[in-house]
């Protein structure tokens, strides 16, 4: 698996950001970075041109180094951010345990547990453990406790009264109380 990291550095036109339906993410993201010029020679790097395409970075990618025929998999189910990596095991309950993060200050730690569990006799079987499981997001307490939170679209606080319109939403962005407790 391969991350896809510093996807905000691939973007241009900062004069589009303002009144863009997804302003608060792009920030949050630092979405337009402009590190490379690509948007000044390539559309689909001007989010002014592609107002969409930031939506379609920022995901773990599987290669089946085992079948060089296969194409590369987005593994949506692993959450859309700027992964740093992602580390893999197979839990004692036999169910697939993704660990990953991403190491920009005041980022997150996620992992995320496939549904169904992992046969060793059975390669195919194995092939789609990451199209199905719950990703969680750690929060860390003052005391030295970490608890799992579940990202999932409703029931939970995930739901549309708080910005939330799917599983795939990103959500409102930040809130002001979400900033002053960052800074």
């Amino acid at each position: 698996m391969t991350a896809e990291e510093n996807i905000n550095g691939y973007f241009w036109n900062k004069r589009a950001v303002a009144g863009h339906p997804e302003e608060a993410n792009l920030k949050r993201y630092g979405v337009p970075g402009q590190w490379y010029n690509w948007g000044l020679h390539h559309a689909r790097f001007d989010i002014g041109k592609e107002p969409n395409e930031p939506n379609r970075f920022g995901w773990i990618v599987e290669v089946d180094p085992f079948d060089p025929a296969s194409a590369p998999i987005k593994r949506t189910a692993l959450g859309r951010f700027k992964h740093e990596g992602a580390e893999t095991l197979i839990n004692e309950d036999g169910r697939i345990v993704c660990y990953m993060g991403d190491d920009q200050r005041f980022e997150y730690v996620y992992k995320y547990v496939s549904h169904d569990r992992y046969d060793p006799g059975t390669r195919e079987a194995n092939r789609t453990l990451l199209d199905s499981g719950t990703l969680f997001v750690a929060r860390f307490d003052a005391d030295g406790s970490l608890t799992w939170m579940p990202l999932v679209h409703d029931p939970g606080p995930l739901t549309e009264q708080n910005g939330f319109f799917s599983q795939a939403d990103d959500g409102p962005g930040l809130r002001d109380t979400d900033q002053q407790h960052r800074a």
